[in-house]
């Protein structure tokens, strides 16, 4: 017979000793011109062609980029938030794009648009689902078991839109704003493996040792 596995520790964090990482992601060279987006089809979406979100650039600063500590991090278990992480569905479009969840946290669908949606995950490791939600349908609430990067959810009435759930084990994650910064709280001081994903570009590496009560600084590049 197997013997059961020990529940992994619960870690705690010491808030006098706990420091953060703050960034900038820059992106240098020739921005990718993408197609603009018609809507028009359907009389509950804009009515004027939109641009695509796919690579949204804002002064060599890129949006939309996930950055998640990796490696370094104690062995144990993170205490799982109960207040949930809200995808909307406004002007035909998911917001946010691109966002983080903890495995077994409440993900809230609302639907804010006169349009009707459907919400199609398509995942690789966590149970596929597939819902109808209309203007006056309550929220849809549902739960990731196992962890998952990017994670795509699609529209199946309208494929334009797309947004990317990362399902993760931690706390430790972000995504950049408008202006490319962001920035992850409250870590242990250590030595970490920092990550940062999009959904064109792919993924970048960095090291960063954070200090006890620091901020420590890791900025990414990306490239056409």
């Amino acid at each position: 017979t197997q013997q059961a596995k020990p529940a992994a520790e619960s870690i705690t964090v010491d808030p006098a000793t706990a420091g953060n990482i703050a960034g900038v992601v820059d992106f240098k060279g020739a921005v990718p011109r993408l197609p603009t987006i018609d809507m028009t089809a359907d009389p509950g979406c804009p009515q004027k062609p939109q641009p695509s979100e796919t690579v949204v650039v804002n002064k060599g600063k890129l949006a939309n980029v996930f950055v998640y500590v990796k490696e370094g991090l104690p062995q144990g278990s993170f205490a799982v938030p109960s207040d949930p992480v809200v995808l909307d569905q406004k002007g035909c479009r998911y917001s946010p794009r691109v966002m983080g969840v903890m495995a077994g946290q409440p993900f809230k669908i609302l639907n804010t648009d006169t349009a009707d949606h459907n919400i199609h995950s398509m995942p690789k490791n966590n149970p596929p689902w597939n819902e109808t939600q209309f203007p006056t349908d309550k929220p849809i609430v549902k739960t990731f078991a196992n962890p998952e990067m990017m994670l795509p959810l699609q529209c199946n009435q309208h494929p334009w839109m797309r947004a990317y759930v990362n399902v993760m084990s931690n706390p430790y994650y972000a995504v950049s704003a408008e202006d490319g910064r962001f920035q992850i709280k409250d870590l242990p001081p250590g030595e970490y493996t920092l990550v940062a994903v999009h959904e064109k570009f792919g993924e970048k590496t960095l090291k960063v040792k954070v200090d006890p009560k620091q901020t420590a600084k890791a900025d990414f590049v990306f490239t056409p």
